[in-house]
């Protein structure tokens, strides 16, 4: 058996780990991936070969709709897939409409993604191309309730027709482990009594990473304190986020971490994690956050369907940073909550239970279209 990933790429992101953790342990199907053509190869490209798999780079659609259908239908036509997955949520329709016109009879579209702010023409045009990716797959798929409502519609949801793949990890692995907190922050050169804000997640709008700073300014007049942050962002918005951690003079403070393959040692080092995003779907970062029992604010933008411990609090994005500093500083002193992996696992996020579950769909979902 044979099935078609499509995506954005594979750079350590929560749609590329949740795609590495299940691909890796599913052992009887043979997975490729489609790509977002780019100059930069990213960090689960290497381990995704290692397990057999082909990757495949083509162009953007904003590059032009007819080179990544023409890519696309090259890469369906030659390998003869069973399936084909796309994680492209309600922009996922040329690529479905390609696999229609292969033959391939299971089309999964996957929505990663929910309450994107949108002006009335963006709104128009999502509902727009989410008419027809809807009708061009055969299974429709989520990250979590909110996702799917959002992105599928209330009613495909309630009636289940969504299909909802929790971003499950490795729980035991993320743990709560003390030896490795005081070797990272040995080998970061951070201080005995340093609080440390972790944030990890790509350098963009959605994360909010510019409000990120502005509330670790808060925090780094009451505390000695360094923010950490994990991701790569590479374009404007992370020069405007560096500008701005500059003007308010706390750019020694601050380590952009980059890119990293380290991340569940890393949680470890933190004192608390802060996540202000603008809009998500189900973040697996906070999946991962509170099964190293790992104490996190979150914005409230974020759906509540992802606490699934006592390690999560939620704040409006309306208030004050110095409201934001205060909660972070007072969940920063209850230290790392070590048996929250357990609460993890029993909400159905533990890896090897949730990817047998994803296997049995595959082959479910394939052998019903014969």
């Amino acid at each position: 058996m044979k099935i078609l990933e499509v995506c954005v790429d594979l750079d350590g992101g929560g749609i590329d780990r949740y795609l590495y953790n299940y691909c890796s342990r599913i052992k009887d199907i043979r997975f490729d991936f489609a790509i977002v053509e780019n100059n930069k190869i990213g960090i689960l490209e290497a381990p995704i070969k290692a397990l057999g798999c082909n990757i495949y780079r083509v162009p953007r659609q904003s590059a032009g709709p007819k080179q990544n259908y023409a890519a696309l239908k090259k890469i369906m036509t030659e390998n003869k897939y069973d399936a084909v997955h796309v994680h492209l949520g309600y922009k996922g329709a040329l690529a479905l409409l390609c696999a229609k016109n292969c033959g391939i009879k299971t089309r999964i579209v996957h929505a990663h993604i929910a309450y994107v702010p949108e002006s009335p023409a963006q709104r128009a045009v999502r509902r727009i191309m989410t008419f027809f990716t809807k009708r061009l797959a055969t299974d429709l798929a989520a990250c979590g309730n909110d996702a799917a409502r959002w992105v599928w519609g209330k009613s495909a949801f309630e009636k289940g027709k969504v299909t909802v793949h929790n971003n499950a990890i490795e729980t035991g692995e993320y743990a709560y482990s003390p030896i490795d907190r005081q070797f990272l922050r040995n080998s970061l050169g951070i201080a005995d009594g340093t609080f440390v804000v972790g944030h990890v997640g790509r350098i963009c709008e959605q994360k909010n990473q510019l409000r990120l700073v502005e509330i670790f300014a808060e925090i780094s007049r009451n505390s000695n304190s360094k923010l950490l942050m994990v991701g790569f962002g590479g374009d404007e918005y992370e020069k405007s986020v560096r500008r701005r951690a500059k003007e308010l003079n706390i750019q020694n403070n601050i380590e952009f971490l980059g890119v990293r393959s380290d991340v569940k040692q890393l949680l470890n080092a933190f004192d608390v994690f802060v996540f202000p995003s603008a809009y998500e779907g189900l973040p697996f970062t906070l999946i991962e956050t509170q099964c190293n029992g790992l104490y996190a604010i979150s914005s409230d933008a974020v759906t509540k369907d992802v606490k699934v411990s006592d390690c999560v609090e939620f704040l409006s994005l309306e208030k004050s940073n110095n409201d934001w500093a205060d909660t972070a500083l007072r969940l920063g002193k209850n230290g790392h909550n070590a048996l929250a992996y357990k609460d993890v696992a029993a909400a159905g996020y533990d890896i090897d239970t949730e990817a047998a579950k994803l296997r049995e769909y595959y082959f479910n979902s394939i052998k019903s279209r014969g």
